[in-house]
């Protein structure tokens, strides 16, 4: 499934590669029942950690951290000459827009999505929608005012495009005995590697979703000339999976059935895998006797501005 295609000034909210998510806005006057009049974006009060220098003037800066940001639209549904319809058209909105099997579930996010008018792109943030208010007073004219909140997951637009790279294993080879000789003999397994380039294009950092799928143990990947690792203290059978979405409204390592594996990880905390603008060399490890094991690490580029030219 994919998400649905949008024209110039048209937005949707839905789940993740849905291709039902609810489509609204649109480039002329009439052009859809719902139209988006202006969209504003807050980027929410700083918290900071300053501390005032005992007995002196001045002031030593701490960290500053940002809550999500919240978007607002404002527009109206209608339809003339039947008024009727225009409260259907927000009624379609508003539940999208507050889907209780969003808003119900634990964790669960919903994808703003904007092809901005101006814009040669559509970007998106992740959230929920939150209050959304419609004023009645203009219904006998066809028009139903509203108002909508969206609270994001962080301070990020993202491309629309996902980004992905694909690094595979050359087989790894068996090396010599190791004492002490305990039998059933076995040879040490040696790990071979592919690196490549993953490039963000965007001005700031993102943060990746990596999936190991087998056959492969101990798989990992290393940022090359930076601290930044991560690993699984596991095997991974033929066609099995291990995603790690180091997203901070997921922050789960999952395997193909379900089941969490977040406390088998080595290396880094999954806060400090976010990719750099620029180029970044990424080093796929595992032992792989088949060489047939693969890493996918995917992306989107990320910026602050709701559009733009690339």
């Amino acid at each position: 499934m994919a998400d649905p295609v949008l024209t110039s000034g048209q937005y949707s909210i839905g789940a993740d590669g849905s291709s039902t998510a609810f489509v609204y806005g649109g480039t002329g006057p009439y052009a859809n029942s719902i139209q988006v009049s202006s969209t504003a974006v807050d980027t929410g009060t700083v918290s900071v950690q300053d501390q005032a220098i005992v007995g002196q003037d001045g002031l030593l800066f701490g960290v500053d951290t940002l809550p999500g940001m919240v978007v607002t639209q404002t527009g109206q549904a209608y339809s003339l000459p039947a008024p009727a319809a225009a409260m259907d058209a927000y009624s379609a909105l508003s539940a999208a827009w507050n889907a209780p099997a969003v808003r119900l579930a634990d964790g669960a996010v919903q994808v703003l999505r904007a092809y901005y008018r101006g814009s040669a792109v559509v970007r998106r943030t992740y959230g929920r929608g939150r209050k959304i208010i419609p004023a009645y007073g203009m219904v006998n004219q066809g028009l139903v005012p509203f108002t909508a909140q969206f609270q994001s997951a962080d301070n990020t637009w993202y491309e629309d495009v996902k980004s992905s790279l694909t690094l595979t294993a050359s087989p790894s080879f068996r090396g010599s005995l190791t004492t002490p000789w305990t039998p059933p003999l076995a040879l040490t397994a040696t790990s071979n590697y592919q690196q490549n380039t993953l490039v963000n294009a965007g001005p700031l950092p993102t943060w990746p979703v990596i999936t190991f799928t087998g056959p492969v143990s101990y798989p990992g990947i290393t940022f090359i000339n930076t601290p930044v690792s991560i690993g699984y203290l596991g095997a991974l059978a033929a066609g099995a999976s291990l995603v790690i979405d180091t997203r901070p409204w997921a922050r789960t390592a999952l395997l193909n059935t379900g089941a969490s594996v977040a406390g088998y990880l080595t290396g880094s905390a999954m806060l400090s895998l976010q990719v750099q603008p620029g180029a970044t060399v990424v080093h796929y490890t595992g032992q792989d006797y088949t060489g047939s094991s693969t890493c996918v690490i995917s992306w989107r580029s990320a910026t602050l501005s709701i559009g733009g030219s690339t």
